[in-house]
């Protein structure tokens, strides 16, 4: 709207002013205009008129509060929209009302004094009927001026209060405390906290060094013990074949008699034999010779 007034003021000063210098013939009348006889001062004030609604026309975007401040002194707040206010008295500031985000980052020391590295991403917005407030007492800059340092110092503050390995384990209850302490420190500058997160914890090369090697000492460990209860399975299970076998022949001792060898024995001879007995028996000095009597005639 400011543009279309200012629009509206430079052609009707340029109409006023053509008008004053070329727009009248020797008789008195309008050389391009002579059915309308307006003069020159009042084209010129029109324009005037129009300039001063541009410089006193103004716009407030949305998710954000416009401070108006007369002669150096905040004297009201302007909603989104648009408004007029007093040209070369009033200056308006727009104080964002809308969900910001800072990820400011520090090193701090952890309880057993080993150096962490955090980052904290905060997300907050100021009250929007307390805008003067934050461009009065934090020049507009709440960041800088209170959040920023508040985080920094709950950092510092929260991490002391753990050991280092509790940091990463206990992960919620230290952004829980971060989060308080910085809600804490703002609220008299009326800033609501909305969220707080933990996006980023490191530690240094000596600890990380460290917890490599336990790690991987915990991975040894793991692995011997896994493999002496296989050992300890394999060594049962044998144990447990020994004492089947053991028990199967106990039982097939038990089950043995003479009269069982007998048949074994002829039962082995029947397969191993081929029907011919042999010529010689061997014994003392010398060979004696063998005589088939099954088929030796009379």
């Amino acid at each position: 709207m400011g543009t279309i007034f200012f629009l509206l003021f430079v052609g009707l000063f340029a109409l006023g002013v053509t008008l004053f210098l070329f727009g009248r013939t020797q008789h008195g009348e309008l050389a391009f205009l002579p059915r309308f006889r307006p003069t020159a001062a009042v084209y010129s004030l029109l324009s005037f008129l129009f300039l001063f609604l541009s410089i006193s026309f103004t716009t407030i975007d949305a998710g954000g509060m416009g401070v108006v401040q007369r002669f150096g002194q905040p004297v009201r707040q302007l909603i989104p929209g648009a408004h007029f206010v007093l040209p070369f008295a009033d200056t308006v500031y727009t104080v964002s009302t809308q969900t910001r985000i800072v990820k400011p980052s520090e090193s701090a020391a952890s309880r057993d004094l080993q150096i962490v590295h955090a980052e904290v991403t905060f997300a907050y917005h100021v009250d929007p009927p307390y805008a003067t407030n934050i461009l009065v007492s934090l020049g507009n800059d709440p960041e800088g001026r209170v959040i920023t340092p508040a985080i920094l110092e709950a950092i510092k503050a929260t991490t002391a209060k753990y050991d280092v390995q509790d940091l990463v384990s206990q992960r919620p209850l230290v952004r829980d405390g971060i989060e308080d302490f910085v809600k804490v420190r703002i609220a008299p500058y009326h800033i609501i906290a909305e969220t707080t997160s933990i996006t980023d914890f490191s530690f240094s090369k000596e600890f990380e060094d460290a917890i490599e090697a336990k790690v991987t000492a915990q991975q040894k460990a793991e692995k011997a013990g896994n493999d002496l209860k296989r050992i300890q399975i394999e060594a049962e299970q044998q144990v447990a074949q020994a004492r089947g076998e053991a028990e199967a022949l106990r039982v097939q001792k038990e089950q043995i008699t003479p009269q069982l060898l007998q048949l074994r024995t002829i039962e082995m001879m029947r397969e191993k034999w081929n029907g011919q007995l042999p010529t010689t028996i061997v014994g003392g000095n010398s060979a004696l010779p063998m005589m088939d009597v099954l088929t030796h005639k009379p």
